[in-house]
């Protein structure tokens, strides 16, 4: 459908060239906004899914929104008609016709999945400008969320687009400030989930189209075991170290770990803790998260620093002496004690290397 557009025609007037140079630059797109002039026949057009409850399938539209009057128009192209002929509907606002929006159409909720070419020139040319520039101005994190319904889920999760109009206890809801600062994306479709992984984490001629960014400089390296995933408990962790205020992640990834990798990266335990190989076992049956962590102050002792958050290795003896470390909250065992973290400093360079440049090598490729 999306190589099927209907042909548009729209080109605004801007009819405020006076004012430019009356006011500041930063309100010229709020006035020109206001003073656009629009043809009767000018149209947004926009590509639409909506789930048909009797037939239990996906029906794609086409919603043509007029800005002339605040009218839109709603048509099935496959069946050639009009469902919904050229009406005004007051409620529908123009700022509403963003791509992963759901609008309310006369009770009818439709999902916004894409646009004309030249829809997407004149509404989004310079919001993608803004969206880019911001994405890029610093670190971001990439996840590849594994469910059923995925999709639809983790956009239920999110929230509206706008964290005003967001549903309480949605992620946006709590944590976005704006449109643009909205705290995180998510995919509409399986092609787009699909596109947007393989930018995050594919490969392109042997190289990762994305490279890790860790530095490997005044680091120590944190393992996040397997438990921690299957109990939910990643987030927690992750914000316990953030939290302290001492302590910036500068690289992190999910790696499956094989027997003999865990052997090769706990060599140095071999012969020296009698758990060695409960160790080995537990860290290569499921998933586990590998963070390069740095001191905010680099005056500091990175490795020691963080082993003092971690706490020692038996979980029941940081209950009683370190109850708020990291072991003692969410360690169980010996071995399934929440998280290796790195002992000697002149270890912590060498421990990161491992994941992020020989495993990432043979694991991602």
């Amino acid at each position: 459908m999306t190589k099927n557009h209907p042909s548009i025609s729209l080109t605004p007037t801007p009819n405020a060239s006076h004012i430019y140079r009356t006011f500041p630059s930063n309100i010229i797109i709020h006035i020109s906004f206001l003073f656009q002039v629009f043809d009767y026949f000018d149209k947004y057009t926009f590509l639409c899914e909506i789930f048909d409850e009797d037939a239990d399938i996906i029906v794609e539209l086409v919603l043509n929104f007029f800005p002339f009057d605040n009218s839109c128009q709603v048509i099935n192209p496959k069946k050639g008609k009009s469902l919904l002929r050229r009406v005004q509907l007051p409620t529908l606002k123009r700022e509403m016709l963003q791509i992963g929006n759901i609008v309310n159409v006369f009770s009818k909720l439709l999902l916004i999945t894409d646009c004309t070419p030249l829809t997407k020139r004149t509404l989004f040319s310079k919001v993608e400008s803004i969206i880019i520039d911001y994405v890029t101005s610093g670190e971001v994190i990439g996840l590849e969320l594994v469910g059923p319904n995925a999709i639809a889920e983790w956009r239920r999760c999110l929230g509206a687009t706008d964290p005003a109009d967001a549903e309480p206890g949605t992620l946006r809801q709590i944590f976005g400030e704006n449109i643009l600062r909205n705290a995180a994306h998510g995919c509409i479709s399986v092609n787009d989930a699909a596109e947007m992984l393989d930018l995050y984490f594919g490969y392109e001629n042997g190289v990762p189209r994305i490279p890790f960014r860790a530095t490997y400089e005044n680091c120590t390296c944190c393992v996040i075991k397997p438990h921690v995933l299957l109990d939910g408990n990643v987030g927690a962790v992750l914000e316990q170290i953030t939290a302290t205020g001492k302590f910036h992640i500068t690289a992190m990834a999910m790696f499956s770990v094989e027997i003999a990798d865990a052997q090769e990266f706990y060599e140095i335990y071999k012969g020296v803790l009698p758990a060695f190989e409960g160790m080995c076992i537990h860290l290569a049956e499921g998933k586990c998260v590998v963070l390069e962590i740095q001191c905010i102050d680099p005056n500091l002792n990175c490795v020691s620093e963080f082993r003092q958050l971690a706490g020692p290795r038996d979980p029941g003896l940081c209950r009683q002496l370190y109850p708020n470390s990291i072991r003692a909250l969410y360690g169980k065992t010996s071995i399934q004690n929440a998280i290796h973290c790195t002992d000697l400093p002149e270890d912590g360079k060498t421990e990161v290397q491992y994941f992020f440049k020989l495993l990432a090598k043979t694991q991602f490729v």
